[in-house]
Order: C-alpha cells, then sequence, then structure tokens
C-alpha cells in the first residue's frame, strides 16, 4: 500500500471518529429536526408570522380611533376684540386640551377588502412555510442518500482495492518462482494503481457528500444512518401522482391565495371612487385664547360625509394596476400548473423506470461475480489469462458500483414524487408549527 493510500485513510478514520459524537438517526428523524431548524423555513414562517399582524392592522380601521392633544405657550394676539377694547393686541400664556374621537361608519369596503387581502396574504404564506419546508426536505433526503451511497461505494472500491492486491501478490509470487512472465506483473501492477486511484476517487466523493450534508442540514451525518425501507404514500400511476399534486401541492395553493390577494386589492383600490362617512365627536378646553382672558369650551359631535370628485385620475390609474396585477397572477398560477404537472411526470417516469432497472442491475452483479469464480479457478489451472482475470474484477466492480447507485437513485426518485406532490413532510410525518 502506497504511503499517499496509508495518509488518505489515516484523515479518513481521523474523520469517521470524530463523527462519533454525531447521534444516529432515521432518515424521517433528520429530515423532522434539520427541516425546522433551516434558515429559509424559519425565514418563510417569521414572513408569515408578520402578514398575520397585517390583518389586525386592517382590522383597526373597523375600530375608532381616539387622540388626545395639550399644549401650553405664549400668544400674540390682535383682532377685533382687542381692539374694541382699545389694547390693540395683547400678550397671554395660552393653555389647551383636546379630545377627538373617530368612528368609521362607511369607507366603500375598503377596510373589508383590506382584511381579506392581508388574510390571502397570510394564507399564501402559510402555504409558503410548507413549500419551502418541502424542497428542504427533498434536499436533506437527497443529501443523506447521497452519504449512504457514497459510504458504500467506498467500501466497494475498498474491497475492489484489495481484490488486485491479492491478485497481485499472486502474481508476483508467481513470477519470483519462475511461472509466470514479467510483463504479467507489471500488468497486475497498473491494475492495482488504478484500483488505488478508484479508492482515493470515492474517499473524496464520501467527503464531498459529507460537506454537501452539512451544508443543507447543518450537521454532520449520523453516525449509523439507516436506508429507508416501504417508503409509503407512494401513487399506483402518473396519473394519480399528478391529481395528488394538483389537489395538494402547496405552490399551487400559493399561486391561488396569490390571486385572492390582488381580487381584494382591486376592491380596495374601487372603495377610492366611493364617499367615506364617519362619527366625529371633538371636545375642547382651552384657556387664555385669542386675546381673550378665561376659559373656552366647545363640543361637537358630527356624522361628516366627504367624498373626492377629482384628484387627477390617480384612483382609476390604481383600479386599473390592480386589475393588471389579477391578470398577472392568473398567469402564474397557470404557469405553477404546467411546472407542477412537469415535475410529476418527470418524477414518475425516473421512479417507473429505475424501480424496472434495479432487478437486471442486481443480476449483472450475481452473473460478472459468478463469471469472477469461474475465471479464477480456470486461471489457477492454466485456461485464463491474467487479462481475462483482472478485465472480470473490473466488470464486478462496474457492476457493483452501478446496482449500488441505481438502489439509491430510485429512493431518491420515490423521494422526488412525493416532492413533486406536496407529499414529501406528512410522509415522513414531519408537522412545521406556528413558532420555533
Amino acid at each position: 500500500m502506497s504511503v499517499m493510500l496509508k495518509r488518505k485513510l489515516l484523515a479518513l478514520a481521523i474523520t469517521v471518529a470524530a463523527a462519533q459524537q454525531v447521534s444516529a438517526g432515521s432518515l424521517a428523524e433528520v429530515v423532522a429536526e434539520a427541516v425546522i431548524a433551516h434558515p429559509e423555513v424559519k425565514a418563510a414562517l417569521y414572513a408569515k408570522q408578520a402578514a398575520e399582524q397585517e390583518i389586525a392592522q386592517a382590522k383597526g380601521g373597523y375600530l375608532p380611533s381616539v387622540d388626545i392633544a395639550a399644549g401650553i405657550g405664549y400668544e400674540w394676539t390682535r383682532n377685533p376684540t382687542t381692539d374694541s377694547r382699545g389694547d390693540g393686541d395683547a400678550d397671554t400664556t395660552r393653555r389647551e386640551a383636546a379630545l377627538s374621537i373617530r368612528q368609521m361608519l362607511f369607507d366603500g369596503s375598503r377596510t373589508k377588502s383590506e382584511v381579506a387581502r392581508f388574510t390571502a396574504k397570510t394564507n399564501a404564506l402559510n402555504y409558503r412555510v410548507k413549500e419551502v419546508a418541502e424542497e428542504k426536505a427533498l434536499e436533506i433526503a437527497r443529501a443523506y442518500l447521497e452519504v449512504l451511497k457514497r459510504e458504500e461505494l467506498y467500501k466497494q472500491a475498498n474491497e475492489s482495492y484489495y481484490s488486485h492486491v491479492k491478485v497481485f501478490d499472486q502474481i508476483r509470487r508467481r513470477s519470483e518462482s519462475g511461472l509466470g512472465a514479467r510483463s504479467a506483473v507489471d500488468q497486475a501492477q497498473g491494475r492495482l494503481a488504478l484500483s488505488e486511484v478508484n479508492l482515493l476517487a470515492a474517499e473524496n466523493n464520501l467527503q464531498d457528500a459529507k460537506a454537501t450534508y452539512l451544508k443543507v442540514a447543518g450537521s454532520m451525518p449520523p453516525t449509523s444512518p439507516e436506508a429507508p425501507e416501504n417508503i409509503s404514500g407512494l401513487p399506483g400511476s402518473s396519473e394519480e401522482a399528478v391529481k395528488i399534486a394538483l389537489d395538494n401541492h402547496p405552490t399551487l395553493r400559493v399561486a391561488q391565495r396569490d390571486i385572492e390577494e390582488a381580487q381584494a386589492q382591486y376592491r380596495a383600490a374601487k372603495s377610492a371612487m366611493l364617499p367615506t362617512v364617519t362619527f366625529e365627536v371633538d371636545r375642547t378646553w382651552n384657556h387664555d385664547i385669542d386675546g381673550v382672558d378665561g376659559h373656552n369650551e366647545d363640543l361637537t359631535a358630527m356624522v361628516r360625509m366627504r367624498y373626492n370628485l377629482f384628484n387627477g385620475g390617480s384612483d382609476k390609474a390604481r383600479i386599473q394596476q390592480t386589475l393588471q396585477e389579477i391578470d398577472q397572477a392568473v398567469e402564474i398560477q397557470s404557469n405553477a400548473h404546467r411546472q407542477t404537472v412537469e415535475a410529476v411526470e418527470l418524477s414518475w417516469n425516473a421512479y417507473e423506470i429505475l424501480g424496472k432497472q434495479l432487478p437486471f442491475l442486481e443480476q449483472h452483479v450475481e452473473s460478472s461475480a459468478a463469471t469472477r469464480t469461474s475465471y479464477e479457478k480456470q486461471f489457477n489451472i492454466g485456461q485464463r489469462s491474467l487479462l481475462d482475470l483482472l478485465d472480470t474484477e473490473n466488470e464486478v466492480f462496474a457492476a457493483k458500483n452501478a446496482f449500488i447507485s441505481g438502489k439509491y437513485d430510485y429512493l431518491i426518485a420515490q423521494y422526488r414524487l412525493l416532492n413533486g406532490m406536496g407529499e414529501i413532510l406528512d410522509v415522513m410525518g414531519v408537522k412545521i408549527a406556528d413558532s420555533m
């Protein structure tokens, strides 16, 4: 074994030892923990919670507003009253206090429309939380399975390397005893070097997979990851998958709520074309004002109507703007519908084809392994060449790699399909709480 390979294996051993601090966990457990803690999911949740406060703000339009004011200061006054007294002007210390109450009676349904708008926005952001969580769950599942795949491929590369070491030692001993040619030793040594390269590449891929997992999940992979079995919730046909997606996918629900928000915004814009009616109560307590010494109190209770007749066409332009935004939201929903159907169809195709490939990949492994065993026996009695033996060793290595990759690609395809239907969180039993 080369010095470089020894160093690489030592580094891998150190990494594995350090990772012993990470607890074991199934894929569902890992996803549940990592999704809830993911920054993008938390950001989406906070955006939803912020929108909930916009609903509360809009509902404030139904309630009265109460204001008080008070002041004291210097006042200089000259008016007919002071002139009639012969004072000409007057200097006083003015003191005042006021209470005003405003209650909306009619605003053209503006407040109602604003409440509906922010409610639709909050609902959209609620589904946005699930949409982001679904995507992160798929990313974490993919990274988890990629680590499992790379670990198996590394073990396979390690087994292949030691198989080549065994063949090389056998050929070298035969050459040293005079039963084999030097060229056979060189050929075996070349294949051994290639297997060492494959082992180092497999180690590098494993470390890359762990780094990706750390980025996606926020922690190192569990020490004893478990490949999931019997994944539930998978549809029986592409038509069933599409139907579930169109009924449940959060992206489509976000798009529908965006339309509702745009429609409510249009109704709010139209309210500007109607009058507003308010009930207003004003009470004042003043002292030494307008150059007159003494107290001055007022109380008014009025129903007032205000109606804008012209403001440069801004209200009409706003109405047209909101109409266009409704059309925009409808087209976005239409595009989301197409993308959802496409994603489900592609995921179904991968799921179906990979499922059909696996038995053949497994048969290839069994057949190539049986061939290698036969070739080893035939090589020992001189019926097979060294090249035949090395070639069949490489075929076994390639067959096992293809089967391992196919096995995990098939698992990923199943989770892709669940994600395409918007069901991956439900299948894994992950619940996104309102607070984190």
